[in-house]
């Protein structure tokens, strides 16, 4: 298993701009509508984002490219609906943000990371932490 180090300068804020998006990813305000409905166009999207965000909480940061390039690969295939674009705009940054981190804080194989991660995901560098007022709302019921 591949590790982090921590000690490199940018990785704790690296590290916690990840941990901010953890937080906001699954807001019901957030997520495309019954996306949790294996039958919904967005489910195999929400479910490649939460595979990564439970590699990466466990340090297993090996899979993760295989992740990043599923779910570009999803949104490409399938557009953003209206109701999908917010999810959309927070899930690419994410992405490149955890390229970010796998590439300069990870001790995973550079090559390994470019045989999945699209280059323009590569190149999109350190993102800011999301919005939280997906957090700030009362709870949805629509999935």
């Amino acid at each position: 298993m591949n590790t982090d180090d921590l000690s490199t300068e940018g990785a704790r804020e690296a590290r916690s701009v990840l941990k901010a998006f953890h937080i906001v990813l699954n807001s019901p305000d957030l997520v495309p509508e019954q996306c949790y409905r294996m039958s919904k166009t967005h489910y195999s999207l929400v479910s490649y984002i939460n595979n990564m965000v439970g590699l990466f909480l466990s340090k297993n940061y090996d899979v993760i490219p295989v992740f990043i390039g599923r779910a570009d690969k999803h949104m490409a295939d399938f557009p953003a609906t209206p109701g999908a674009s917010a999810y959309y705009d927070v899930v690419s940054k994410y992405l490149a943000q955890m390229a970010h981190f796998l590439q300069n804080f990870t001790t995973v194989p550079k090559e390994e990371i470019s045989c999945f991660v699209p280059t323009y995901v590569l190149s999109a560098g350190a993102q800011a932490a999301p919005n939280m007022s997906y957090m700030d709302s009362p709870q949805s019921t629509r999935n």
